[in-house]
């Protein structure tokens, strides 16, 4: 092919083709700054609510701090367990 074939018919300089190129990918996420882990914080005490029975199920929640995470959903459970016979007993 000749230059005059590559030349568009008006005469001008032909175009050079562009290629696009891939936009740049999600930059690497950077790594977080070490942090001092806080200590957790124990559960404030409840006021009393005039329930004995809804204090004591209540208080069962300090036991959280020293229970492992993985046993945290059967205290809670306990817990509502409780609350729900406690307003049983007071509506029947």
């Amino acid at each position: 092919m000749s230059e005059q074939d590559e030349r568009p018919a008006d005469g001008a300089e032909p175009v050079e083709e562009r290629t696009e190129t891939a936009a740049p990918g999600p930059a690497a996420p950077q790594a977080m700054p070490a942090q001092a882990e806080e200590p957790p914080q124990a559960i404030p005490a409840a006021d009393s609510t005039g329930d004995d029975r809804v204090d004591q199920a209540l208080s069962r929640l300090a036991e959280l701090d020293a229970t492992p995470v993985h046993e945290h959903a059967a205290v809670v459970e306990a817990i509502h367990r409780s609350l729900q016979d406690t307003l049983a007993e007071d509506e029947g």
